[in-house]
């Protein structure tokens, strides 16, 4: 990791990657534009739960105090850092059980401690013969080196798994110290290729080593991030292939073992992504892990001592992350004795006290089911629960929740669960009279138990089942029309539905007839026996539309501002964008025209969304009296996790929120790309 203000391991992966960027992160609008459905391995099944977990930058830097970065950052030469830094690094103040205790009670589940940084210095004493210091006479590690007696790496492990947190050891590719490599802004540069295989020969040893003495849960890779060459050189000489080959080489040894993408990153290797430099503003379509430092340092550096952010931000943080699918690995870097700093404990400690309260939002919780953060702050979910964290506390006394598809049992404080609050659900909102004044800080959490997991109706799917009580086979359809042989596809056959789950806002249209002829029934509402309305087994194709008779509010995804009509404004005026309120401006009918097309109709002023002809990028949506024209027609697409796309049908362009704008922005057109800037959420109003 790096502690430079600007990040330079960034900048040394963009000088690497052929024509690349400087990657901080993939901008807002690069980030995949949903959640994609995807499978959690046995193997990962307990780093998935775990949610939170400490990730600690400690080797022979800690005792020079200036980053784990100093060799490179100060131009040290190999002898000179090997002498005078890892030769006088002897932390007598390192506890094993102290560090432990700290991350158990702060609800951290797992911990990845360095046990080979870039400075290439082993916390164990290796006896792979070929990490000597210059002279080539002694290892280069903890013991051979340093003097250090005992092992340290063992002592944390048997500590941590005595409070059942699992333990995983990061390892750097590249080595500064190594007799291989020359150091070269950070990066290095092989001898030979000869060296190369050598090295990685060197590596695999080493890694061995630390699979037979500790046997990690996780292995957490760094020091990956050269070029792509078609072939190895002495600049870029390491791989993807070698990415692929080291994780098959450990898997092959340890089935179970996770590991991190950085075998070679961001080419969908190893076990999940990495967000070094920001958290993704939606879930990814992998599992992934944020990892951050609580004061801009990584390892110990004595002049950021006075650089500690507030506990409220790593709370906030961390329930983000676990809102947005991910996980949270929070950094210490512990002085040159091994203590850990005063400033870490303290935020520990905090983190300890919220989590002792709100720790079942966090562990085993996944991603919000609302596709937009909420205005006041973030959700998460499991089983039976929606968790609401309050970020901002309502001035006056009530808490909207967007409307979910499920039955509510009741609602609470997380800090007083025996005292259930008053709520009503109406408007697409679950409204909750909560106290007037925030019960914690940091992040305030009112749990919503409701039966099943909970589901956004904005997010919901038509279901159709082919027994009573949503029971046997099923079908979650998308918008769109379904024939017999469709409907046979999707998983259910010709005639065999006999109840059906109809989300707030949708209509289902079934026909007793192939091709949507013959008798026609109309639902807009959950049926749990079409016995009763003697229609059982009898819907033969069917139609899934929004409900005209519904009003929407549609966010963008992206600003999170809602389509604003501006009232009762001149034919030919642009559509903008404003903040979610309950006002007819910002609430709009979707008539099903056929073909899966509709025409937008504005509740303020009865005017429909227009695209008025416009074929170029940029140019702004406008709206004027219905018409009939292909102008004012619109193709809605379900592009998953409740996300919509809306294209003119005269031009194709779609609706384009314009990325982070201010409210009041206009609303403009097009042409379809993935992007969350076009992608927008149907919020029911009534």
């Amino acid at each position: 990791m790096t502690s430079a203000p600007l990040s330079r391991r960034s900048l040394i992966k963009a000088a690497a990657l052929a024509g690349g960027t400087v990657a901080f992160g993939l901008p807002q609008a690069l980030w995949p534009t949903a959640a994609e459905a995807y499978s959690v391995s046995s193997k990962m099944d307990w780093w998935y739960q775990a949610r939170f977990g400490m990730f600690i930058h400690f080797g022979s830097y800690s005792y020079l105090g200036h980053g784990e970065w100093a060799f490179s950052s100060e131009s040290w030469s190999k002898a000179d850092y090997q002498t005078q830094v890892s030769a006088h690094f002897n932390p007598t103040a390192f506890n094993a059980a102290t560090i432990a205790q700290l991350a158990a009670d702060a609800g951290m589940k797992y911990l990845v401690i360095t046990a080979k940084h870039h400075e290439g210095f082993a916390m164990w004493d290796s006896n792979v013969p070929g990490f000597t210091d210059t002279t080539g006479t002694k290892p280069y590690n903890l013991r051979d080196y340093a003097g250090v007696q005992g092992d340290l790496l063992a002592a944390l492990k048997t500590e941590c798994e005595a409070r059942g947190v699992k333990f995983g050891l990061y390892y750097s590719i590249l080595d500064w110290n190594h007799p291989s490599q020359t150091i070269r802004n950070g990066l290095t540069t092989m001898a030979s290729q000869a060296a190369r295989t050598g090295y990685i020969a060197d590596m695999k040893a080493q890694l061995q080593e630390l699979l037979d003495r500790y046997d990690p849960a996780l292995l957490w890779f760094d020091g990956d991030w050269f070029g792509e060459p078609s072939s190895p050189t002495l600049e870029d000489w390491w791989l993807r292939s070698d990415g692929v080959d080291l994780y098959n080489w450990l898997i092959a040894r340890k089935p179970g073992l996770v590991v991190n993408e950085r075998v070679k990153r961001d080419l969908g290797l190893g076990d999940y992504a990495v967000a070094e430099f920001g958290v993704p503003n939606a879930p990814l379509d992998r599992q992934w892990e944020r990892c951050d430092t609580m004061n801009g340092a990584w390892g110990y550096q004595s002049g950021r001592e006075n650089s500690y952010r507030p506990v409220k931000d790593f709370v906030q943080e961390l329930v983000t992350c676990v809102s947005r699918d991910g996980n949270f690995l929070l950094n210490i870097g512990p002085k040159g004795d091994g203590s850990v700093t005063t400033g870490s404990v303290t935020i520990l400690r905090g983190l300890a006290s919220w989590m002792a309260t709100y720790g079942d939002s966090v562990h085993g919780a996944t991603a919000s089911p609302f596709t937009t953060d909420p205005t006041w702050g973030r959700a998460t979910k499991k089983d039976g629960k929606l968790f609401a964290h309050v970020f901002t506390w309502p001035a006056g006394g009530v808490l909207q929740i967007p409307a979910i598809t499920n039955t509510i049992s009741r609602v609470y404080l997380m800090n007083n669960p025996s005292a259930s609050l008053t709520y009503t659900v109406s408007g697409g909102q679950i409204s909750v009279t909560v106290p007037a004044t925030a019960p914690d800080a940091n992040d305030s959490v009112v749990c919503v138990e409701v039966s099943g997991v909970p589901t956004a109706a904005a997010a919901a799917r038509v279901t159709v089942f082919q027994d009573v009580s949503y029971s046997s086979a099923s079908a979650a359809l998308t918008l769109g029309s379904y024939t017999s042989s469709q409907l046979s596809a999707a998983g259910v056959g010709s005639a065999t539905i006999s109840s059906l789950r109809v989300p707030q806002g949708y209509r289902v249209t079934g026909y007793s007839g192939d091709n949507f002829t013959g008798t026609a029934w109309t639902f807009t509402a959950d049926n749990p026996d079409l016995r009763v309305s003697g229609n059982n087994d009898a819907i033969v194709s069917l139609k899934v539309t929004f409900n005209p008779a519904t009003y929407f509010r549609l966010i963008n995804v992206t600003d999170g501002l809602a389509l604003d009509s501006g009232g009762n404004v001149a034919s030919g005026s642009n559509l903008k964008q404003w903040t979610p309120v309950d006002n007819p401006n910002l609430q709009w009918q979707a008539v099903d025209l056929g073909d899966g097309y509709y025409r937008l109709v504005n509740r303020a002023n009865g005017m429909v969304a227009d695209g008025w002809g416009s074929t170029s990028n940029g140019a702004p949506a406008q709206q004027a009296a219905w018409n009939g024209g292909p102008h004012q027609q619109w193709k809605i697409t379900d592009r998953g996790n409740g996300r919509y796309s809306i294209a003119n049908r005269t031009t194709g362009l779609v609706l384009d929120g314009g990325g982070q704008v201010p409210s009041g922005s206009v609303t403009g057109q097009w042409t379809w790309v993935t992007n969350n800037n076009l992608l927008w959420t149907f919020q029911p109003t009534s």
